[in-house]
């Protein structure tokens, strides 16, 4: 105890004298929860090189979630890894031979052969846990930690995971708003809490992700001319790029979003102050955490079936699918791709749908006719249609956007 209080007294005194620098720090602290703070770029960086063999999955663990921190893995997918793997990997019992079960995050990295994956899938399936749950935790998280470990740290000369088929998945569509339950929870907003009223707004019209609200700064926004660029997202307090490539864009914005802005930004505001802010201190909205406050409170005031709060953005594109908006404008304005558009919201084409197979029940018309200097398609035996221009309605699909919790 007294060599602790000399050492304490130590630190004191240096602090006093404005002697107690980083490198102090680490002379006393060399493992200290901040040290990585003050170590010089390369050595912060540097990680252990992992033995040649002989690793259990645990150790392993440790060293790879060591890599996977922002800004080289966004937040929320690190904390996915370590939900998933400790939670539902490293602890369940898994037999590797002799009858034994023994946990799996205590076998050798070279010890995880698909047999192995079988069984943690069966036992993981019958914690009742659904069979996307299962899948993200194997064939992502857990996926990608092996990957590593055949790739980069060459622990392993195969690919474990090979072989292992899944059943398809339905997909769940789109649940968005009614445009009267969108205006009914603005009046909510505006009228009972307006400090987030134009947070609101910006969200409903113009289908910007939530994470790509709270990180907008007034720098990227002209109120004047309503033009908006995305360039950022922000989730768990970290930002970084947008979620994908084609997600940096600029919009310009209804009048109505344009005029709310106009009247939020500050009269001095800098650059690099957030849009956006929290009425308790100011700082950046916590997307995770402002709905628990707010949105739920909106949902319950107004009666409105509850949705999650990312379903504004479902709600836009909605809206101008039935109003009959170009798809390739709407996926271009919202950061996505035309196929995810059709795969999701492929409901709310219904109209669409109706207008072209009413081409077809048209009278029959004599088979080529010219319409001034276009030409008119034929379809079978004799009902025409005006030749659609090509691209007008649809963009070469390049992927399909990857999907988070929201």
């Amino acid at each position: 105890m007294d060599r602790l209080q000399r050492l304490a007294d130590l630190i004191s005194a240096e602090m006093r004298a404005d002697r107690f620098t980083p490198e102090r720090y680490l002379h006393y602290f060399p493992n200290g929860n901040h040290s990585h703070e003050f170590l010089p770029v390369e050595v912060a960086i540097r990680t252990p090189a992992p033995p040649a063999r002989g690793m259990t999955v645990n150790e392993y663990f440790q060293l790879w979630i060591g890599r996977q921190q922002p800004p080289f893995v966004r937040a929320a997918r690190t904390r996915d890894y370590k939900q998933h793997i400790t939670t539902y990997v490293l602890g369940v019992a898994i037999d590797a031979g002799g009858g034994v079960p023994r946990p799996l995050g205590e076998l050798l990295v070279t010890e995880v052969t698909a047999p192995l994956l079988l069984q943690l899938r069966d036992k993981l399936s019958a914690r009742g846990l659904s069979l996307k749950t299962v899948r993200n935790i194997m064939d992502s998280s857990f996926r990608a930690m092996l990957r590593d470990a055949r790739a980069v740290d060459q622990l392993i000369d195969r690919d474990p995971f090979t072989g292992l088929i899944w059943p398809r998945m339905p997909k769940r569509p789109a649940d968005p708003f009614t445009e009267e339950e969108r205006d009914k929870l603005l009046r909510w907003f505006r009228t009972k809490t307006p400090f987030y009223y134009p947070f609101v707004l910006f969200l409903f019209h113009t289908g910007t992700r939530p994470s790509e609200a709270v990180a907008l700064r007034w720098g990227d926004v002209d109120a004047e001319q309503g033009i908006v660029t995305i360039r950022l997202s922000r989730y768990l307090g970290s930002e970084g790029a947008t979620k994908t490539q084609r997600s940096e864009r600029t919009i310009r914005l209804l009048p109505e979003v344009r005029d709310a802005l106009r009247r939020l930004r500050p009269l001095h505001a800098a650059e690099d102050t957030y849009v956006f802010v929290n009425a308790k201190n100011g700082g950046p909205i916590e997307q995770r955490e402002w709905p628990k406050d707010h949105w739920r409170r909106a949902l319950t005031g107004t009666k409105v079936h509850p949705r999650k709060f990312y379903a504004t953005k479902h709600t836009f594109i909605s809206v101008a699918l039935t109003r009959g908006l170009n798809l390739k404008f709407i996926a271009e304005y919202c950061g996505t791709s035309v196929a995810m558009i059709e795969q999701h919201y492929g409901r709310f084409l219904a109209s669409r749908i109706d207008d072209q197979l009413a081409l077809l029940s048209a009278p029959s018309m004599p088979a080529q006719i010219a319409v001034g200097d276009r030409k008119t398609a034929t379809f079978g035996g004799g009902v025409q249609f005006q030749a659609e221009k090509p691209l007008w309605n649809k963009a070469s699909p390049t992927g399909f956007e990857p999907v988070s919790p929201a």
